[in-house]
């Protein structure tokens, strides 16, 4: 609403003026057409007046010569018209005007109805104007000798019975009259006519001026309008380049110039990635508005110690980018250590709070045709990304021959096909059984569910690939593929509720929020049996945050799941984490199980394991059961449960048939 009334307030001050011009347009040509139609009537009663008195004047001398009655009756006729007039001059020129008596005396003096109005209006009107009002005075003068023709002609009774000397007396007389009468005519005529042209005139050069002044108006709000377009254009294009809120360029111009330095002759570069390292705890504790606040301040102390011929940009969130042209490898490592200096240093403090900030920055240097633009921007944001692994609040020079940088970037390259993968359906499920050490059959098939990927027809291991899913934080959407498609194939098996079915849940998804609704809802939806299923988690992924952990592996305990803690033994302090960890499976690491026949402390490692399981109510699984010797080593120990290529080989999982196992065992 109040944009719309903003809108209507925006175009009336726009539209006004040519408004009011159209309007004044408007009343000057309706006021001209009315003057001009009264100018005409009295152009045309003044022609009228004019043949009065002649004609008046002429039947009377010829009444005077001749005596006929005729010239007499013609000479009233013609004498009506000024006199009628003079009527109407007198009524208009009365204290009171009289518009009726004034309508009447014009008629008498011949003027059409339709034109009286006219003379009347212009006569009250401007008959100050003056041209009219000498014209005016000319009417009056001229009216005198008229009234004398009238006397003159009221005093002859009889001019048939007149003598020859009194015929020449009246014509004496006559002329005389006439004499004084025609000139004051003349003049009258004259001065109207003289009038009039220069009201025209008037009325033309006032049109003319309007129209004048509506072409400037036009040419002016045209100039403001081009002016306040070019303005737009301008703020558009400043927007479309710029950051709003920290009025640096954004990431579209960053990269625009970057393209155009790495096009000069002789380029030498330093390229940039500047990344807070807490930002995400001021946003969430003193919310957008202190985040908002803390990114102008950064870019204000960025600024501060960048060069005229650099640009500093925000690249997006808490990321921001320097374009060094022309800079040595030493000056860019320099003035990358400033600005971390710079913002370590930076007094950060919102509603009472003061936070501690630091970046962490990556950097490229760079000669003419090393990299292509994307590969720069990709080099600086590996770089960038070294630093924060590296334990943030530094600077990481970007090396070609860096192992770490190698391996990142193709966990990067990862990240692409791995979303392919999710939205293609592109991973596969296989199972490899796990069986009880010391029977010969089992009741309920029991197995591990395991990840793979499909290729281009080839299948990818999962260690090619989880490192990456969970560097770049993925693995939350690729566990929830594995369950969906997991429990779709179970609930198709034969005796689920009889079977134990294995699925690996990365640390990630320990912190999701929304994972124990989604499971809710797919056992909901296949109908598999809660207890079917046991979660395994690494011991790793359980202690980075133990109380998480904990909650969430009781919350899914609780619906009826179980859980295995895999690689265990392989932490250090793996016996103090085993007492809190809710689980029913104890995966003793294979790197122990591997080599127990031949490494005594591994043996014995297994032994603790399997014995410290047990005490405490856990069954234990051994992995990598890769022959005979080792599963009889494990059977005399007293380990419940074995898994390896000598037991199984993992296979395409598929919905079983019945109880039998999935491969056929080895199990002595």
């Amino acid at each position: 609403m109040m944009h719309a009334r903003s809108a209507s307030l925006k175009l009336i001050s726009v539209a006004w003026p040519f408004v009011l011009i159209i309007f004044l347009q408007a009343a000057m040509a309706t006021f001209s057409l009315q003057v001009a139609a009264s100018l005409r009537a009295y152009a045309t009663g003044e022609s009228l007046w004019s043949k009065g008195q002649f004609h008046a004047l002429y039947h009377l001398n010829r009444y005077t010569d001749l005596g006929d009655p005729s010239f007499l009756a013609e000479y009233r006729r013609s004498i009506a018209v000024p006199l009628g007039d003079r009527e109407a001059r007198l009524a208009l020129e009365a204290d009171l005007p009289d518009a009726k008596a004034a309508f009447e005396g014009f008629r008498k003096g011949g003027n059409h109805p339709d034109d009286i109005q006219g003379l009347i209006w212009l006569f009250r009107y401007f008959r100050w104007v003056p041209d009219m009002a000498a014209a005016v005075e000319d009417w009056r003068a001229a009216d005198v000798g008229m009234l004398k023709t009238a006397a003159f002609a009221d005093s002859i009774n009889n001019a048939s019975g007149l003598s020859n000397a009194e015929r020449f007396l009246l014509k004496t007389r006559l002329d005389a009259i006439n004499r004084e009468v025609a000139p004051l005519t003349r003049q009258f005529s004259e001065r109207l006519g003289k009038s009039i042209r220069r009201m025209q005139q008037v009325l033309l050069w006032s049109n003319v001026g309007i129209a004048l002044i509506f072409i400037i108006l036009t040419i002016w709000r045209l100039n403001a309008f081009l002016a306040h377009r070019r303005m737009i254009e301008q703020r558009l294009s400043w927007n479309a380049n710029h950051d709003e809120l920290t009025r640096l360029p954004n990431r579209r111009l960053f990269e625009q110039t970057l393209g155009e330095v790495m096009t000069a002759p002789d380029m030498t570069l330093a390229l940039m990635f500047i990344d807070l390292d807490q930002f995400k705890a001021v946003n969430d504790s003193g919310g957008h508005a202190a985040g908002d606040r803390l990114l102008q301040r950064v870019s204000d102390e960025l600024l501060k110690h960048t060069g005229q011929d650099d640009l500093l940009a925000r690249l997006g969130g808490d990321e921001f980018g320097l374009v060094m042209p022309d800079a040595t490898e030493e000056e860019a490592r320099t003035i990358a250590a400033q600005l971390r200096e710079a913002v370590e240093a930076l007094d950060f403090t919102c509603h009472g709070q003061r936070y501690s900030i630091s970046a962490s920055i990556g950097l490229v240097h760079f000669r003419k045709g090393e990299f292509t633009i994307q590969e720069a921007l990709r080099a600086a944001d590996v770089a960038c990304y070294i630093a924060k692994e590296k334990g943030r609040n530094r600077v990481h020079v970007f090396e070609a021959a860096d192992a770490a940088q190698t391996q990142f970037t193709v966990d990067l390259g990862w990240v692409q096909r791995l979303h392919r993968a999710l939205e293609q359906d592109s991973f596969r499920l296989f199972a490899q059984a796990i069986a009880p050490a010391n029977a010969n059959t089992m009741h309920g098939e029991h197995c591990e569910i395991l990840l793979r990927l499909e290729e281009d027809g080839k299948i990818v291991p999962p260690n090619a690939f989880i490192p990456a899913a969970e560097r770049f934080g993925i693995m939350p959407a690729v566990d929830r593929w594995v369950v969906r498609n997991a429990l779709d194939i179970i609930s198709r098996c034969a005796n689920p509720e009889r079977g134990t079915y294995a699925i690996n849940l990365s640390g990630l998804t320990f912190r999701d929020d929304t994972f124990l609704a989604f499971l809710c809802g797919e056992l909901r939806r296949t109908g598999v049996p809660a207890r079917a299923l046991c979660f395994e988690v690494t011991e790793t992924a359980a202690i980075q945050d133990l109380d998480e952990a904990v909650a969430f592996m009781k919350a899914v305990r609780d619906m009826g799941c179980r859980f295995a803690l895999d690689d265990f033994g392989a932490g250090m302090s793996s016996l103090t984490y085993l007492k809190r960890l809710p689980v029913d499976f104890v995966k003793i690491d294979g790197s122990f199980v591997r080599d127990m026949l031949t490494d005594r402390m591994d043996r014995t490692t297994v032994e603790m394991i399997n014995q410290i399981s047990h005490l405490s109510g856990r069954q234990t699984i051994a992995e990598f059961v890769e022959n005979e010797e080792i599963l009889a080593a494990l059977q005399e120990i007293g380990v419940d449960y074995v898994q390896g290529y000598a037991i199984a080989r993992p296979v395409p999982f598929e919905p079983s048939e019945g109880e039998e196992e999935r491969s056929e065992s080895r199990v002595a």
